[in-house]
């Protein structure tokens, strides 16, 4: 049989298959064959002795039946003790009538005592559980019997004569007796299995059976009142075979009891034969048994899995308690449990490595005085400190703490504590401290060392800036004279066409060369992450064409050709910096230009104005580069060859800075090649529109004027440079005062007013922030004159804020007089006071 549920009830629903039906059938047989001979010996047995019958075991065995099987077998079952009692009446010759309304009774009895007891405990019963065991005394030996026996014996009495009360205590004692005696016996059976696993039959047990067969038919075998003789052993069989013991003993007395007393043996013998009062006595000593027998056997299983659980329960204990004891000693931190006092009862093994000491060493004795002396009270004041926290917060996650400790031989090591609270399980009161120990020397050594390291490192980068700024200084002072005499040269009106052009590439080559420098400083900043951008509407068509001019007279000596394409189709506003943008085509094409002995070289450049992105490409028709070596040129300092360095030189600088100012503008940067047959270098960065166009980025814009007998003041130690200063701001209408170094230039300025004053940062005998600050503190009559710093590692604002603005080195002559302009505009100065 299947079970279903349908969708409209939640009720299931059975489909019956041949399998169920025939099991249906076996039990129907099985009830009504089994219900028919226990009915047909409980009255025929009696009778032939002249008794009235003082047990009813069909009911017992119809309750039993219907407690083992499920409920969908119910009405077969029910059905077969119906046919059973209806045969056994008819055997005895019982009216038809008074057979049917008995046997109607008595299958009503069953059904009610089984409904009961499987509403109260369920599918499965089990007499073994003390609240099974209470359900069923309840209900089959007191509830179920006492209302349907009443009714029974009534119309019994009424069809058949007799004394009412006397009908109706026999009729129920006689059906209490059989369901207390058969269907505990039965479910006993059905479940032997169980029990038989539980508490298996042990020879004792065998033994107190046997006794009990012996002194029940000892008893039952003279006339003496010795009834009192069976209970005990009964109690002894329960207490040794628990409920299927129990159930057996009760049968078993039973069986003796009845048929030694209806033939006329035993202690009930002594009062009249065939009076109620023999089956009465008889039925009150059975149920006395049985009712003392079934809850000392369930208390004995009771107590039986509570000392086995009791006992299972102390061996997990154990074993667990010997798994973490085996933690705690294979684990390498120490692991340590004080009182709240501090003192220490337990320690693990791991001490003897950490500290030198062994555990009995250190248990009993005072947490802390392994702690180095110069740490005890600060180690003892956050140890309490976080106690407190926990404590108050309920939090008890652990705190780390270091300290130094001293070991048993003397040494000091660095050790880590994480002290966390021990808590009663069961009220939550705090009871010690837990404490998880780590040795972290070698930790402290190499945060020591990683420090020392790093101090090295920062005092290493200083010295490296340091020498930087010198070297710009150095660099860039003398290139501020070629390139500012030069563009001064270029302004004349009068030159010759050629010296013209001659002019023109010794600016070219200059920019080139600031170039070059600009490399070794803008390494430094990309390796630093210093590099800043300063983007600017640039045409990048009109600035390819300038850097490839700047090769144009090489080039052509060689005979290799330069071209450019895609040059008219760029637009002239992308938001770029141009200057970079410079740098990276002076590298690759300079690149190019060394390597290439004959042929071309081509730039090619085409702009994506959907995803706004720049593309460059550089092909040469050089030696190539073989594919193992194409990894070494974005490298620092790395060359493709030996021969080729030696031949050509280079630091091998430029193509890692290509690669880095690439990527700082949002790109990538590639290369292919195939040796012999040239390379292409290709770039492409991020390059938004914008309607700002900047048409000629390489001419220099148009120099602002100065404000009407502006006086300034040059404080230079270089004499190139304060000539070059001096024949631009005069030849824009100012009057300029120039000081060989900070002392000059402090008593220049104190000696008359100026408009603003140009200060050199490196300068011997006085720097330029020294003189600044002396300026500025003196008091004199530029104490509040905008200083401009001069220098070629200028930087915005100077040391200290002293100053009111910068100018670079080289210089234009616009960005010079912006500065000037823009400084004296502001306000006046902050006052300092003055420097020794």
């Amino acid at each position: 049989m299947t079970e279903t549920t349908s969708p409209a009830s939640p009720r299931p629903i059975w489909t019956w298959t041949g399998g169920d039906i025939l099991k249906s059938l076996l039990l129907a047989v099985g009830a009504a064959v089994g219900y028919a001979l226990l009915a047909y010996l409980c009255v025929e047995f009696p009778s032939n002795y002249g008794q009235v019958a003082p047990i009813w075991l069909s009911n017992g065995f119809g309750v039993a039946c219907l407690l083992s099987c499920r409920n969908r077998h119910w009405p077969a079952v029910l059905l077969g003790c119906l046919a059973g009692g209806l045969a056994a009446g008819a055997h005895v010759h019982d009216l038809l009538t008074v057979n049917i309304v008995l046997v109607t009774c008595n299958i009503v009895q069953v059904f009610v005592c089984a409904w009961g007891v499987r509403r109260v405990v369920g599918e499965t019963i089990d007499l073994g559980r003390a609240r099974d065991m209470i359900a069923f005394a309840l209900i089959c030996g007191v509830a179920g019997p006492l209302a349907t026996s009443v009714l029974a014996a009534s119309l019994h009495t009424a069809m058949r004569g007799g004394a009412l009360l006397a009908n109706i205590s026999v009729w129920s004692l006689g059906d209490i007796l059989g369901l207390m005696t058969i269907t505990p016996c039965l479910l006993a059976l059905v479940r032997m299995r169980h029990y038989l696993r539980e508490r298996p039959l042990s020879v004792s047990g065998a033994a107190s059976l046997l006794l009990l067969l012996a002194v029940t038919i000892g008893v039952f075998a003279q006339d003496r009142p010795l009834l009192f003789v069976i209970p005990p052993v009964m109690l002894l069989v329960a207490w040794r075979l628990e409920v299927l013991g129990a159930a057996l003993s009760a049968t078993l007395v039973a069986v003796v009891a009845v048929i030694f007393t209806m033939a006329g043996h035993g202690p009930i013998t002594l009062l009249p034969a065939g009076s109620t009062d023999q089956a009465i006595v008889l039925q009150l000593f059975l149920a006395v048994a049985i009712f003392i027998s079934l809850p000392v056997a369930s208390i004995q299983r009771h107590r039986r899995q509570m000392l086995q659980k009791m006992t299972e329960a102390n061996a997990a204990v154990f074993r667990s308690e010997a798994r973490f004891r085996q933690l705690a000693e294979d684990a390498q931190d120490m692991i340590v449990h004080s009182n709240l006092r501090g003192v220490i009862q337990y320690v693990s093994p791991a001490c003897v490595a950490m500290l030198g000491y062994a555990p009995e060493e250190l248990v009993g004795r005072e947490g802390m005085t392994t702690v180095h002396e110069d740490d005890r009270e600060a180690v003892r004041a956050v140890v309490i400190e976080h106690i407190a926290h926990m404590a108050a917060h309920q939090d008890n996650g652990p705190a780390r703490v270091e300290y130094r400790a001293t070991r048993k031989d003397g040494r000091v090591i660095w050790l880590e504590s994480r002290p966390s609270l021990q808590r009663d399980p069961l009220t939550g009161a705090v009871i010690g401290i837990t404490d998880i120990v780590r040795d972290v020397t070698e930790q402290k050594a190499m945060e020591q060392q990683l420090r020392e390291a790093r101090n090295a490192a920062e005092a290493a980068a200083a010295a490296k800036g340091e020498f930087l700024a010198n070297m710009s200084h150095e660099l860039r002072t003398p290139l501020t004279s070629v390139l500012g005499f030069a563009r001064l040269v270029d302004d004349e009106p009068d030159l010759s066409p050629d010296a013209r052009r001659f002019i023109g590439r010794v600016l070219s080559g200059g920019k080139a060369l600031l170039a070059t420098i600009n490399d070794i400083l803008d390494f430094s900043k990309l390796e630093a992450g210093q590099l800043e951008l300063k983007l600017e509407p640039v045409a990048p068509g009109p600035l390819i064409e300038e850097a490839l001019g700047l090769f144009s007279l090489e080039t052509e000596a060689r005979g290799v050709s330069l071209q450019a394409e895609g040059l008219d189709d760029l637009p002239a506003d992308l938001l770029i910096d141009g200057g970079r943008l410079r740098q990276v085509l002076l590298n690759l094409i300079g690149n190019a230009v060394k390597f290439t002995e004959a042929g071309s070289i081509t730039v090619t450049a085409a702009y994506d104005g959907a995803a706004e992105r720049l593309s460059v490409s550089v092909r040469d028709t050089g030696p190539g580069i073989a594919p193992r070596n194409i990894d070494l040129l974005f490298r620092r300092f790395s060359q493709v060859d030996a021969g080729l360095t030696r031949r050509h030189g280079g630091t091998g600088l430029g193509l890692a800075i290509c690669k880095g100012l690439v990527e700082a503008m949002g790109g990538q940067i590639g290369v292919e090649s195939v040796p012999g047959d040239g390379a292409r270098f290709r770039f492409d960065i991020v390059a938004p529109s914008t309607a700002r166009a900047k048409d000629a980025p390489t001419q220099d814009a148009a120099v602002p004027a100065l404000p009407p007998a502006c006086r300034v003041l040059i404080v230079d130690d270089n004499p190139a440079n304060r000539e070059l200063v001096n024949a631009i701001l005069t030849a824009l209408g100012a009057e300029v005062s120039e000081a060989v170094d900070g002392e000059e230039g402090v008593a220049a300025a104190a000696a008359r007013p100026f408009d603003a004053i140009l200060m050199d940062l490196r300068m011997p005998r006085l720097d330029g922030a020294q003189a600044a600050l002396r300026i500025r503190g003196g008091g004199g009559p530029n104490a509040g004159a905008p200083i401009i710093a001069f220098s070629a590692d200028a930087r915005p604002g100077g040391p200290g804020g002293v100053f009111d603005g910068s100018v670079s080195k080289p210089m234009t002559a616009a960005g010079l007089v912006e500065a000037l302009n823009s400084a004296m505009a502001k306000g006046p100065a902050r006052t300092f006071a003055a420097s020794a």
